[in-house]
């Protein structure tokens, strides 16, 4: 039994934490809960009132430790917070999984106001005869679309001014365990994790963006994907995905629906690009692809020509197995909550900085 001073209730193997606040921060508290629920095999449920919002932090902890967000509903009904999906008690997100999938209840409405986002997820492996730097990756990126972090943090309120030097210095201590950081700015939210496989530090970089609306900047695509190319070639990545989504301003997760993302693009590391099948037509039917060259060899971004069916077809020539090997199991967690790369799901929205 996990004992918790945030624990409200406890249903079956369900832990759940209840809060009336208006935004949810993930607080060290909270943080250690689900750390340690997920140790015990238990499913944390954290239970709002459907106008409440999650920071990108909490999300991300929701995600990386396998717990739900229940809403409650005036009529007292339970959905979740995330698809939408009605519950029909606490029980449900342990028997079907911390996000239920299937028709999302008519509370689950759209939107009000939604802007236009860009999430970049990239997996990294760091090896010797590279300098290890955690956050080069964002700040090589941001400048494109100029929206850059300003602070970060392992837990909520994020106070730190960002300075990629000590966020290095903190994955280092952590090491060889795995190492969690926040960075928030105007515009801009993402979480670094870094763990050491196999004598490698393994980085992975999860960051939205707001951009301007379509028709707004002709241009940005183009000029985002370029630029992600000459982020590759620094940063030596694994694997990346590229993503239009819509989302709220403030980056805040609120209990709405934004519609589904389109998938712009992938990237893939030369150490990667070796467990392509390269036997039938290349590129992929729907793709084309330009090459960038990295320390290690030769990668390449794969363009997107209409989104998820360009994606998949792409994903029928990867080795999975091998691949995942390679990455070491390191999640790409946008990626997969806004739709997993095998089926993708529409989800509700994009958690944030935006907390008081």
């Amino acid at each position: 039994m996990v004992r918790h001073p945030l624990i409200d209730s406890v249903v079956g193997s369900a832990i759940v934490v209840e809060s009336s606040a208006p935004v949810v921060w993930l607080t060290e508290s909270l943080a250690s809960l689900l750390r340690r629920a997920a140790g015990a095999g238990r499913t944390v449920v954290l239970r709002t009132g459907q106008e409440a919002a999650l920071t990108p932090a909490l999300r991300h902890a929701l995600g990386t430790h396998a717990a739900a967000w229940a809403v409650t509903g005036p009529d007292g009904a339970l959905r979740d917070g995330r698809t939408g999906v009605p519950a029909a008690g606490i029980e449900d997100f342990v028997e079907q999984g911390p996000e239920l999938l299937g028709s999302a209840s008519p509370d689950h409405r759209p939107a009000d106001r939604s802007v236009r986002q860009i999430s970049v997820d990239l997996t990294l492996r760091h090896h010797d005869e590279r300098s290890v730097d955690v956050g080069g990756a964002i700040e090589a990126l941001c400048h494109a679309v100029g929206a850059c972090p300003d602070r970060w943090g392992t837990a909520e309120p994020l106070t730190l001014p960002w300075d990629r030097w000590v966020v290095t210095q903190y994955a280092k201590q952590e090491s060889p365990g795995i190492s969690t950081s926040y960075a928030v700015g105007d515009g801009f939210s993402a979480t670094m994790t870094a763990h050491l496989v196999d004598g490698v530090v393994v980085e992975t970089v999860s960051a939205v963006l707001t951009v301007p609306d379509e028709g707004a900047d002709p241009e940005l695509a183009s000029r985002l994907l370029d630029a992600v190319q000459r982020v590759a070639a620094e940063v030596e990545p694994v694997f990346g995905v590229v993503m239009e989504r819509h989302g709220e301003a403030d980056h805040l997760m609120r209990a709405v629906a934004h519609g589904e993302p389109a998938p712009l693009a992938v990237v893939v590391g030369p150490e990667a690009s070796r467990f392509l099948d390269r036997a039938q037509p290349w590129p992929p039917a729907r793709t084309s692809t330009s090459p960038f060259h990295g320390q290690s060899g030769e990668g390449i971004v794969v363009r997107l020509e209409d989104g998820w069916p360009a994606l998949e077809s792409f994903l029928d020539r990867i080795d999975e197995e091998r691949f995942l090997h390679l990455v070491g199991g390191a999640p790409l967690d946008p990626a997969h909550d806004e739709g997993t790369l095998d089926g993708h799901v529409v989800h509700g929205g994009q958690g944030s900085h935006g907390a008081p």
